[in-house]
């Protein structure tokens, strides 16, 4: 059985079948709505070169503003994906834990809207099936941060505004994220070797609430992602360099390249990965101090699963708060056949649908 799993959001729309081929396409749905179905087309997979059986649908690209309300974007996004795979069978992931047929899907907007994750999470629940965890999946915008019990998804929230309120979503990632969202202020060297915030509080300047980086651009002077000329999907839309990189992180304090060290730019996008990776990890305490009122003994360490295009700052920030509070910690990239990493939801709702949708492919006097 040939199994399509497409994840289609804001930014991206990524695809992976249920043997871990996949692909990643940067499509900016607000600006080219009306091209979602030619970048369907266009998706090339192997073992997809006739048109597959199933195709397993999440989304959180219902919440672009091209769109009124989430049950417009639901509605738009799963009449294309029928267009494009007329020949298939559509199947799209629910919140509730539940495949939904497109009619179906239609009328429950609500359960529809920003399915990956749970998607997620029912999948990888099976590598901790006894016992507590959490899921930690670092993506290009957001990280999300999933309570497990016996391999099963128990979060307090299903909903964007109510995962946001339980602090299970995390809106932060380590691309399209701006500077400005995660700090305010940064401390500027006066010579790149020490910190005059030391001596004079004065020192720590506001940065610009504009677009003008990205955590792209941190990560990429970090060292922590590598530069690929071919993607211009930044802040100003020139390649994601660390020369671009250090000019767009220069503009958050209104200055150029010029008028700034290497070493202040550095410092500075060493303190900005450092306030995220900080914001992730009050998440996660915050997830863990939910997950321990779950658990009836307060002996029992949780395990704790990492995955996700960032899935390395996940690692860092249970590092920083400590490996001990973790009976272990693993990398799902284990669990794939193909490192699919940026991929992962669409992997796993693939997955998902190769083994629940077969019945739905017989005849009915085979039933």
């Amino acid at each position: 059985m040939r199994v399509l799993g497409l994840d289609i959001g804001g930014a991206n729309i990524k695809a992976a079948t249920a043997d871990g081929a996949s692909v990643c396409v940067p499509f900016e749905i607000w600006r080219r709505k009306d091209e979602l179905e030619t970048v369907l087309r266009a998706l090339k997979l192997p073992g997809l070169e006739q048109s597959p059986d199933v195709v397993a649908l999440v989304m959180t690209a219902e919440l672009a503003d091209c769109f009124e309300t989430k049950a417009e974007g639901v509605d738009f996004i799963v009449r294309t994906v029928q267009t494009v795979f007329d020949k298939s069978l559509i199947r799209v992931w629910l919140t509730s834990g539940e495949f939904a047929d497109p009619d179906d899907a239609r009328e429950l907007p609500i359960l529809v809207a920003a399915s990956n994750w749970h998607a997620m999470a029912t999948w990888a629940g099976r590598a901790v099936p006894a016992g507590p965890a959490l899921l930690i999946d670092v993506g290009s915008t957001t990280t999300d941060v999933i309570p497990l019990m016996d391999g099963v998804p128990v979060p307090q929230g299903l909903t964007d505004l109510e995962r946001l309120a339980s602090r299970e979503l995390v809106y932060t990632g380590i691309w399209r994220t701006p500077v400005c969202a995660v700090v305010s202020d940064v401390p500027l060297l006066a010579d790149g070797s020490r910190s005059d915030l030391e001596l004079n509080p004065s020192m720590r300047i506001p940065v610009a609430a504009e677009h003008f980086a990205t955590m792209l651009d941190v990560h990429l002077l970090n060292g922590d992602l590598p530069e690929d000329s071919r993607r211009c999907d930044t802040a100003d839309g020139r390649p994601a360099t660390r020369s671009c990189a250090a000019s767009r992180l220069a503009h958050i304090l209104c200055c150029d390249v010029t008028e700034l060290t290497p070493q202040q730019l550095g410092a500075m996008a060493k303190f900005i990965a450092e306030q995220q990776a900080l914001m992730i990890s009050r998440a996660v305490q915050s997830c863990l101090d939910a997950l321990s009122r779950l658990v009836p003994s307060a002996k029992i360490k949780p395990a704790a699963l990492v995955c996700g295009s960032g899935s390395w700052l996940a690692e860092r920030v249970l590092e920083q708060m400590g490996l001990s509070r973790f009976s272990s910690v693993s990398n799902l990239s284990s669990m794939f056949v193909r490192n699919i990493s940026d991929c992962a939801p669409a992997f796993a709702v693939a997955r998902l649908a190769a083994e629940r949708c077969t019945d739905d492919l017989l005849p009915v006097s085979s039933l």
